[in-house]
Parts: structure tokens; C-alpha cells; sequence
């Protein structure tokens, strides 16, 4: 289930990219990219509720980002960074369905950064998300 998850949030980011990047209709990507991944039975789930959820609360997940960055203006951010925060941000504070742990979701954004950002993107991710942890969920326990 693990390389699903993988990549179903690597299908995630890529549709966010291009629907931040171009004036290309969100359900439109969205089902291109479904159907070129395979992506199908649990993984369709998913993908619906991350890729519609991150669009739909984006303005809120942007405020969060602006505040835990704010050296780095949304405007200025790389488009991959600012994906990749926003599915992970989703993912930490509004998915009440899956509830992925707080390090499995840091963990999996760093990888993402890694493999599609730039040199500093990772060290970026995972600075903006342990600073939104610390200050919306603070639960030692977990970290």
C-alpha cells in the first residue's frame, strides 16, 4: 500500500503543478492523469480526496504557508514547493479520513522534494512543515 500512497501524492503534485502553473481545468487533468497513472480501486479515492480537497482549501493552505514562511512569498515560491506543502499541509490538518501520522506525511512531502524540487527544496518543506507542526499540532508524542 505504501508505493500506492507514493505514488497517488506523486499524481497529486503533478496535477496541482499544472493546474497552478496553466489556465487547464482541474477535473480535465485530473482525469488525464488518473487514467495515464493507472491509478484505480483505493488509489482513486485518494487521489480525488487530496488532489479536490488541496484545490478547494488551497486559500487557507496558502495562509498557513505565508505564515510559517515568511521570507518566502507564495508568489516567489517554486511551484513544486508550494504543491508539495500544500498536499502535505491537507494531509496534516483537514484529512479526517485517512489521519496519515505527523512523520509519515513529513517524511513522504521530503521525499517528494527530493525527487522533484530543487537542491533546497527539501531542507525548505521540511522546515515550513515542522514549523506548522509545532505551532497547529503540537503532540510531542508524535514527532
Amino acid at each position: 500500500m505504501g508505493s500506492l500512497r507514493h505514488r497517488v501524492r506523486v499524481a497529486t503534485l503533478q496535477i496541482l503543478f499544472e493546474v497552478d502553473a496553466t489556465d487547464h481545468a482541474l477535473d480535465v487533468v485530473y482525469e488525464r492523469r488518473r487514467e495515464e497513472d493507472h491509478v484505480t480501486g483505493d488509489g482513486v479515492e485518494f487521489l480525488h480526496r487530496l488532489v479536490f480537497g488541496v484545490w478547494e482549501h488551497r486559500s487557507y493552505l496558502d495562509r498557513i504557508i505565508e505564515e510559517a514562511a515568511p521570507n518566502w512569498p507564495l508568489l516567489q515560491m517554486p511551484g513544486v514547493d508550494k504543491a508539495i506543502l500544500r498536499i502535505a499541509l491537507f494531509e496534516l490538518l483537514l484529512d479526517e479520513v485517512e489521519q496519515t501520522p505527523v512523520k509519515a506525511v513529513i517524511n513522504e512531502a521530503v521525499e517528494l522534494a527530493k525527487q522533484f524540487g530543487s537542491d533546497n527544496s527539501s531542507r525548505f518543506v521540511n522546515g515550513v512543515l515542522g514549523t506548522v507542526v509545532n505551532r497547529y499540532r503540537p503532540e510531542p508524542d508524535e514527532l
